[in-house]
This record gives structure tokens, C-alpha cells and sequence, in this order.
């Protein structure tokens, strides 16, 4: 697949995710549809979320690598935007609940830093 077409793929997907989540906004009502909306939202969120952090980080590789090297990478960068959206989510899911204190996202932080300096160790020793 070419890169263009990878690029075009994630704007699709990232905008379809942002009809679907306002569509659970506007559509939804948390008090009706109880914890399945509540899942529905968040997992609407995710994929929003997945979307346009693979496409911000993309484009910051892009301008840092250039066209021609930004092909190697695009592995890392969903990994990278994934590990993002999934930060977020929680932070945003700890608001909803309600358990959300400064030093909790800072604990989150370090664990989602800790999974991608892991994951870049392994995938550093498997290509050797």
C-alpha cells in the first residue's frame, strides 16, 4: 500500500469515527441507554481519538523525516498515536468517574511512556 493511500485510509476512518461520536453526542442519552452508551461514547471516543493522533503524528514525522523516509515509520507512529489515544481516554474516563487527580494522569503518563520505550527496546533487539 502506498503511502498516499495509507494517509487517505486514516482520514476516512478518522472522519467516520467523528460522525459516530457525534452522533452518540447528539443521539445518545447517557440516563436511557445507561452503560452501554457509556461504552458506546467511549469506544467512539477511542477510535476518534486513534485516528487523529495517527494522522498528527504521521504528519510530524513527515516533516521531520520527509515523504521518502516517513514510509519506515508508520508502524511506530500508529503505535505511538495509539498509546496517545489511549491516554487521553482514560484521563477522560478518571473524569467521568470522577477519580481524577493531577498526579494520577503524571502516573499514567509514565506508564504509557514505560510501554512505548519498552515496545522500542523489543522491536530494537527482534530486527537485529
Amino acid at each position: 500500500m502506498s503511502f498516499l493511500a495509507y494517509l487517505w485510509g486514516i482520514r476516512l476512518f478518522t472522519f467516520s469515527a467523528l460522525l459516530a461520536w457525534l452522533g452518540v453526542i447528539i443521539l445518545l442519552n447517557p440516563e436511557q441507554t445507561g452503560i452501554v452508551g457509556i461504552i458506546i461514547f467511549f469506544v467512539s471516543l477511542l477510535a476518534l481519538l486513534t485516528g487523529s493522533f495517527t494522522l498528527l503524528v504521521t504528519w510530524v514525522y513527515r516533516k521531520g523525516l520527509g515523504d521518502k523516509e516517513v514510509g519506515h515509520h508508520l508502524g511506530g507512529a500508529f503505535r505511538q498515536a495509539s498509546l496517545l489515544a489511549l491516554y487521553v481516554l482514560l484521563i477522560v474516563f478518571f473524569q467521568y468517574a470522577q477519580i481524577l487527580i493531577w498526579w494520577d494522569a503524571l502516573l499514567l503518563f509514565g506508564a504509557v511512556l514505560l510501554v512505548e520505550l519498552s515496545l522500542r527496546r523489543f522491536s530494537n533487539h527482534t530486527d537485529k
